[in-house]
């Protein structure tokens, strides 16, 4: 015999059985010496209407209506799983994995920790209109730099520090004359050759009191550092 894991998405409704009738909340139910048992009438995608045990259906089902429940849902089940692996990551026979898989197993462990903050998070949010982000690793600071937000370090002694990454940019022949950036001997080498800047992939490390900016690349400690936090006002 083999193991299956089976999901299925089903609507229900509390109901009793008494005898070989199902009961839904307001029914009158017949007095008689059969028993009452408690339970849900469920009916299935395709139509098909049955009735399943309470407990049963309460092991089986988790209410999934909104948004918030669903995150709640995911929550648990991943949870659960992060537990069995993180058990695993423990035992005798994670010692006996290669290379390879080891590496694979504790960064799924990470990335499956991340998520479970950032869903823990988000419904902490969506219920109560409060949280924000929270903090995070670098690996999350990392894609949010790639996709324009503006980050920090909550250990950071400086105030009003922030870093982004630049948009990469194409600077033309037009207005290279111009730059205040780029020294007149640069400019002239330049227009002088490609006649063109191109911009690409680099942070700013900026001074909100007083204007500087610097380029900025992460130091070892910012690189394992897990108090990153979002900049929003």
């Amino acid at each position: 015999m083999k193991k299956y894991i089976g999901t299925k998405t089903v609507q229900a409704t509390p109901a009793v059985r008494k005898g070989d009738k199902i009961y839904l909340p307001g029914d009158e139910i017949p007095k008689s010496l059969e028993t009452v048992e408690d339970g849900y009438k469920v009916i299935y995608p395709n139509g098909y209407e049955s009735w399943c045990p309470k407990d049963e259906f309460e092991k089986t089902y988790h209410l999934a209506e909104t948004a918030v429940e669903r995150m709640h849902l995911e929550y648990t089940e991943l949870s659960e799983k992060n537990g069995n692996l993180y058990a695993f990551i423990r035992s005798e026979k994670f010692k006996e994995c290669n290379t390879d898989t080891k590496a694979l197993l504790l960064a799924q462990d990470v990335a499956m920790a991340d998520y479970m903050n950032l869903l823990a998070t988000r419904t902490t949010l969506m219920e109560t209109g409060q949280g924000g982000m929270g903090t995070f690793s670098f690996g999350v600071a990392i894609t949010l730099l790639e996709k324009g937000f503006v980050l920090r370090r909550e250990g950071w002694n400086g105030k009003g520090l922030m870093v982004f990454k630049q948009v990469p940019t194409d600077i033309r022949a037009e207005i290279i004359p111009g730059m205040q950036s780029v020294p007149e001997e640069a400019k002239r080498l330049i227009m002088e050759s490609a006649k063109h800047i191109d911009y690409t992939s680099q942070c700013l490390i900026y001074n909100r009191q007083t204007g500087r900016a610097d380029s900025w690349v992460a130091s070892i400690s910012d690189i394992f550092a897990k108090d990153w936090e979002l900049v929003t006002e």
